[in-house]
C-alpha cells in the first residue's frame, strides 16, 4: 500500500510543468476570490449603486483571472479545459455587460 501511495505522489511530481495549485482543489486555491465576489455581490444588491457594481465587477474579472493557470493543469483533459475556458468566456462576456 504504501508503495502504490509513493508511485501515485511520483506521477504527480512527474508533471513538473503544472503549477501547485494543480494537486489541490481549485476551490481551496480560490477562496479569498471567491470570499471577495460574494462580498461584492452582497454589497451591490444591498446598494446598487455603479461604485458598488464596478467593485463586483472587478472582483468578479479577478476570480475569472485566477481560474485562467489551471487551463495548464497536464491532469486536466482536453475537453476539460476547453469546458472551463467556455465557461470563462461566457461569464466574462456577461461582467462586459453589467453596469451599463
Amino acid at each position: 500500500m504504501i508503495i502504490v501511495s509513493f508511485l501515485g505522489l511520483d506521477s504527480c511530481k512527474k508533471k513538473a510543468a503544472d503549477p501547485d495549485y494543480c494537486a489541490t482543489s481549485w476551490a481551496t486555491q480560490l477562496s479569498s476570490e471567491t470570499n471577495a465576489v460574494s462580498a461584492a455581490a452582497q454589497t451591490y444588491a444591498s446598494n446598487p449603486t455603479t461604485a458598488n457594481c464596478n467593485a463586483f465587477k472587478a472582483a468578479y474579472q479577478e476570480y475569472l483571472d485566477a481560474l485562467e493557470p489551471f487551463l495548464d493543469c497536464t491532469l486536466w483533459s482536453a475537453q476539460e479545459k476547453q469546458e472551463v475556458q467556455d465557461a470563462i468566456d461566457e461569464a466574462e462576456q456577461e461582467i462586459s455587460t453589467l453596469c451599463q
